[in-house]
């Protein structure tokens, strides 16, 4: 039987040029097998990656995930790729701060403290108090080291 759970999915990052044009706003639904575009487009190729994932949050193996699409190289010699954060739609907001979160560590701006907020912040998850675990993600955001001037 396929969940009726929905899964939301937005681009988080994108290197090099994506050739359907994926923006970090663009957002759609999946709900079973059917794709609801509510913001950009669609592509075939990246929605290929996704299976897995959409189908662990589905049966609620998991909250969230992030993915990369497999790459694009049509129209360059350069990467052209789009990482997506899947989500289920009720902890959205968690999955959308927890990827910042990710993406603040993997430049280099985890300090100790954001990173015990974090490490609280999974186990809150993984004991479902979801509202707990967004609040100590917020915590580790804050607790980042600042962004360089010139990003």
């Amino acid at each position: 039987m396929i969940s009726k759970m929905k899964v939301r999915v937005s681009p988080s990052r994108i290197f090099g040029r994506c050739p359907v044009g994926y923006q970090e706003d663009d957002e759609f639904i999946i709900k079973g097998t059917n794709v609801k575009v509510l913001r950009g487009p669609i592509c075939y190729i990246a929605l290929s990656a996704f299976t897995v994932q959409v189908t662990q949050i589905q049966t609620k193996q998991r909250q969230t995930s992030h993915l990369s699409c497999p790459g694009c190289s049509f129209d360059s010699t350069q990467e052209n790729r789009v990482v997506f954060v899947l989500g289920c739609e009720e902890t959205w907001t968690l999955s959308r701060k927890f990827l910042e979160y990710n993406w603040g560590r993997l430049d280099g701006r985890s300090t100790k403290t954001s990173r015990h907020y974090c490490d609280l912040c999974w186990q809150l998850t993984q004991a479902g108090r979801f509202k707990e675990a967004e609040q100590a993600i917020e915590k580790a955001l804050v607790n980042l080291k600042p962004k360089h001037q010139d990003e």
